[in-house]
């Protein structure tokens, strides 16, 4: 029988969206090989340094903070993406984790009743921001969620 003294007890936002800290880009590849329309990169995320290393577990999320301001003029919000490492990180030593992003790219839809019948098309904006993060970028992230 395990006992539950095996499963460590995961933290939880260490470190806050409203005070994010500076991760680096280490390693960023498409993953589909043209075998499907959809755009997917495994992306490695270095939080050596902060706050953040070596404190997720499997089954948490990054939330990454994009540059700009949204309409209201008020900073861009934390939006959470899976660790797709396992506990260990992507190194072993719990430094570097992976992240798999879609890049959102999609079809306008009225969100409002006052808005046009068309427009253009609909990009995320934080999955395309890391998608298009090279090796060395900095990103503002927090987490674990």
């Amino acid at each position: 029988m395990i006992e539950r003294a095996d499963f460590p007890n995961p933290g939880i936002n260490l470190v806050r969206p409203a005070s994010p800290v500076e991760a680096t880009i280490v390693k960023t590849e498409l993953c589909m090989n043209g075998k499907s329309a959809s755009f997917v990169r495994h992306i490695d995320v270095d939080l050596a340094g902060t706050g953040l290393e070596g404190s997720f577990h499997a089954g948490q999320s990054l939330a990454v903070i994009p540059p700009g301001v949204r309409e209201n003029g008020k900073p861009e919000k934390a939006r959470l993406y899976s660790v797709s490492s396992p506990t260990h990180g992507a190194d072993g030593e719990g430094r570097v984790i992976s992240l798999c992003v879609k890049r959102v790219v999609d079809e306008y839809r009225p969100q409002r009743p006052s808005d046009p019948e068309s427009g253009p098309l609909f990009l995320g904006k934080c999955s395309n921001y890391l998608c298009d993060q090279g090796v060395g970028d900095r990103s503002l992230v927090a987490g674990p969620s």
